[in-house]
């Protein structure tokens, strides 16, 4: 893949064109890589990070200033809506049910939210390549491109995004955003039961840290903390976000706890799609839920999993790591003697 100025042959009439992806966001110099994906591929794929690129898929960076001409003119037919949601908690199942309603096309994971949501948090300490401003102008021109050729699109963040809530809710916007989240000890319970936790776990640690420090002013040494309480940490940097959200944005951004989901999936799914303004019947609703979708693994269709084979994992993780839970979940508590803020978010989440 290399630099281009102009658009080679099969990327032309991008406006139209909806396989040729915005794959990837370079800021520093000022890129967009675009790749050639099928919709089959896109509508596949658990991340629509470099797994998703296969040997000979063509793609090329162009200038963002390139792209920004050709989309400043262009009316999506509709926004997309957004899921963000705290990691581990049944994000990627929503998005796939929500992927068999007529008319609707799932994104997961696109890489440019990530580099986004980390920009924004550096311009919370002056260290951001762009303007707040400019978050919200690249963010619409993104959205312009993942909803070309779809009626309703529907993009799953990854879980260190939720701080583009504000970015994507701002300005009188008409998206509408779902958060999914399971309660702190579940979620510990979830993460702890991983066979890579602190790897998992480390790779975003910083960030994490970084935005809950932003808001809370809390000293937290990262080089000191346990496995537990990084998994706590997973949890409460997203939920500190949509705590403020949810307030600032009331009407736009749906709470969703993932084990009440599985109690009424029907019902659960039929409030989502209410609440995006997505068309789905009744038949429609009870097909998604009755499909193969509640019983595999969503981030992997190929491993079967459902609602007991979860229970399963989470009553082994609880009993193993019971010691590494307790403590996280009193560390939490601990943060909530000394942050309003985080109080606030284990009153409305824990």
């Amino acid at each position: 893949m290399t630099d281009t100025i102009s658009l080679p042959a099969w990327a032309n009439e991008l406006e139209h064109r909806p396989e040729v992806f915005p794959h990837q966001l370079d800021l520093v110099n000022d890129n967009l890589l675009l790749v050639e994906l099928s919709a089959a591929q896109v509508s596949a794929a658990s991340f629509l990070d470099q797994r998703v690129l296969q040997q000979g898929t063509r793609g090329t960076w162009v200038s963002w200033q390139m792209i920004a001409e050709k989309f400043e003119k262009v009316e999506a037919n509709r926004p997309p809506n957004f899921i963000f949601h705290v990691g581990h908690c049944g994000s990627t199942l929503v998005s796939r049910l929500l992927q068999q309603m007529d008319k609707t096309t799932s994104l997961r994971e696109p890489l440019p939210l990530r580099v986004l949501a980390q920009d924004v948090a550096d311009a919370q300490e002056g260290r951001s390549f762009l303007s707040p401003q400019e978050h919200a102008v690249r963010l619409q021109v993104l959205s312009k491109m993942w909803c070309r050729g779809a009626e309703q699109t529907v993009v799953k963040a990854t879980s260190i995004c939720t701080d583009l809530l504000p970015v994507i809710h701002g300005d009188d916007s008409v998206a509408k955003s779902v958060f999914v989240y399971n309660r702190a000890e579940t979620h510990i319970a979830t993460l702890l039961a991983g066979e890579n936790a602190v790897v998992d776990l480390r790779g975003f640690a910083k960030l994490r840290l970084q935005r809950l420090q932003q808001k809370t002013s809390l000293k937290i040494p990262l080089h000191q903390m346990t496995v537990g309480q990084l998994a706590a940490l997973s949890w409460l940097s997203e939920t500190i976000s949509a705590t403020r959200s949810l307030e600032t944005y009331p009407g736009q951004i749906m709470a969703l706890e993932f084990e009440a989901f599985l109690r009424e999936p029907g019902d659960s799914l039929r409030r989502i799609v209410d609440f995006l303004g997505i068309a789905a019947d009744r038949g429609a609703i009870e097909k998604a839920v009755n499909s193969d979708v509640l019983q595999t693994y969503s981030k992997a269709p190929e491993h079967k999993y459902n609602a007991q084979t979860r229970s399963a994992i989470l009553a082994d993780s609880r009993t193993k790591f019971a010691k590494e839970i307790g403590e996280a979940r009193a560390w939490l508590d601990d943060l909530a003697g000394r942050s309003e803020l985080v109080a606030a978010s284990l009153q409305k989440f824990a």
